[in-house]
């Protein structure tokens, strides 16, 4: 029987494979940052805001593809998710659990190096972080060009020389930190000051310059990745504030307007700032409509991108992926449903993330898979699609058998597992069931009261602890059944203990 099912499996995927065509797809993949889990207006359960507001170019993809309710980032942070993503493999293979650890080696394959071997053109846009390592340039993991930031957070629209050199001004020789805030890179090195800019728009425009550009006889393989919706959100750009309703914040750059949302180098450091209102040390009454402002920009961004497409008519064979990096973050606002948790933690919240693949002339439409996948099953989908071998070593597995609704006659995956690589907190997915081995987490926290947001005495809290959830009728992870079912426990506990073994210790980058 075991037989009968890979080879059922084996058959649909080579199947699959075979019948996309001689000529190669484009690929275009979309990347958020912290995005809500929620705060997409197609979903039924969608909060009012977003619905009254409307994601209607996200939801125009969803509905030209298929939509993964159960798509699952590898870390509930962005580096190591990142890392995962974009090499089809457990980071945590050589290290990379948590900030500041293991890097992207030189020795692992990426999708734009496995792309770039097949002939395609490759190009990065936007936000790169994966903990360092040798590879971590774009130009040095697979990407032909690049203009964008390497770093984990970069400043919305003060993205000139002149925004860097006031602050440096003001500080008068002061340390300031880390400063996110000046010219994007392009390429290796060169730097490109831009005023009155916005990063979401500036993206987007060269998105979709490079998708009307002659590439000759090459596909292209297209990685942008918007810094929207992380931190800090408290920086918007001033068309989108009224569009949901803002007072205007003008940046006066030569007068020295240092009054909020604006650092203010004359009291501090940046660090300090950037932890009182990106973290929660103090609750913005609006925070939730700065969120909502870089959510529009982003949706009408990946509108112009598909606009575009279709314009040059390039759409039919262009295949498009959607996805965040991790879960929405309590300090930003995002709205994360039913789901328990945020952004940091190993609840739902933090590890769930929305997943979207579309190409209509190859693939079904309006479809929403249950089914569980991975970030990393992107990699093994895209050489599908661009006719290449799948490597060996990938922890990913195809989509195809899935989108194309070809059964397999098994879970596509049986087990996934996070690990933070210390302080005795990792996750199994094994089924219907979630085994959570956590360390606890703390909170400051709000509500909404007449639309703005309120501190509360009571901090948010992520209990620590064992605990076991049949997530099919408890989603929201709200019964721990551990009690009730120790060799469930035992079992799960085991699954990580041997996958833990095939791991690295957690490690600074090396290769």
């Amino acid at each position: 029987m075991h037989l009968f099912f890979f080879l059922t499996a084996f058959f649909a995927c080579f199947m699959a494979t075979i019948s996309i065509g001689a000529e190669k797809p484009n690929v275009v993949v979309i990347m958020a940052d912290d995005l809500g889990y929620a705060d997409l207006s197609f979903l039924g359960d969608a909060p009012a805001d977003i619905k009254k507001i409307g994601t209607p170019n996200l939801d125009r993809l969803a509905n030209e593809g298929t939509y993964f309710s159960a798509g699952y980032a590898t870390a509930p942070i962005c580096s190591p998710a990142r890392t995962g993503f974009i090499t089809g493999r457990y980071q945590t293979r050589w290290g990379n659990y948590w900030y500041g650890q293991g890097g992207l080696p030189t020795s692992e394959l990426t999708i734009p190096k496995a792309l770039k071997k097949l002939g395609y053109a490759t190009k990065k846009i936007g936000k790169t972080h994966h903990n360092g390592g040798k590879a971590q340039h774009p130009l040095k993991h697979g990407f032909d060009e690049f203009l964008g930031f390497i770093h984990h957070t970069w400043d919305y629209t003060r993205l000139s020389s002149k925004d860097r050199d006031a602050y440096k001004k003001a500080g008068k020789g002061k340390s300031l930190g880390i400063l996110c805030v000046g010219p994007l890179e392009r390429n290796d090195g060169e730097k490109v000051s831009l005023e009155d800019a916005f990063t979401t728009e500036v993206f987007t425009d060269e998105a979709c310059a490079y998708i009307s550009r002659d590439h000759g006889d090459k596909p292209f393989y297209l990685q942008l990745a918007y810094n929207a919706m992380h931190m800090p959100t408290y920086v918007v750009d001033q068309d989108y504030a009224k569009k949901v309703g803002l007072p205007p914040e003008p940046w006066d750059r030569e007068a020295a307007s240092w009054t909020f949302p604006y650092f203010d180098p004359r009291n501090g450091p940046w660090a300090a700032w950037h932890k009182q209102w990106g973290h929660l040390g103090k609750v913005d009454p609006l925070g939730r409509k700065r969120y909502l402002s870089h959510l529009m920009a982003m949706d009408d961004g990946i509108g112009k991108i598909m606009d575009t497409l279709k314009a040059k008519g390039l759409r039919d064979n262009t295949l498009i992926v959607f996805l965040s990096d991790n879960g929405g973050t309590i300090n930003t606002y995002a709205n994360n449903g039913s789901l328990r948790g945020y952004k940091y933690m190993f609840g739902e919240g933090g590890i769930r993330i929305p997943i979207i693949v579309s190409m209509p002339s190859k693939l079904p439409a309006n479809q929403q898979k249950s089914t569980i996948v991975s970030s990393m099953d992107l990699f093994p989908t895209i050489m599908n699609f661009a006719g290449g071998k799948v490597p060996e070593n990938l922890d990913g597995k195809s989509l195809l058998p899935v989108l194309r609704n070809q059964p397999s006659g098994q879970r596509h995956h049986d087990t996934l597992v996070w690990d933070k690589g210390k302080g005795g907190c990792w996750v199994v997915r094994h089924g219907k069931w979630k085994l959570a081995h956590n360390a606890g987490w703390t909170h400051n926290d709000y509500e909404f009261k007449d639309g703005k947001a309120v501190a509360v005495d009571a901090p948010f809290t992520y209990p620590d602890g064992i605990q076991l959830f049949d997530l099919e009728d408890d989603p929201s992870e709200t019964t721990n059944l551990a009690d009730q079912h120790p060799e469930t426990v035992a079992e799960l506990t085991n699954l990580h203990t041997v996958w833990r073994a095939q791991m690295s210790k957690p490690g600074r980058p090396k290769n």
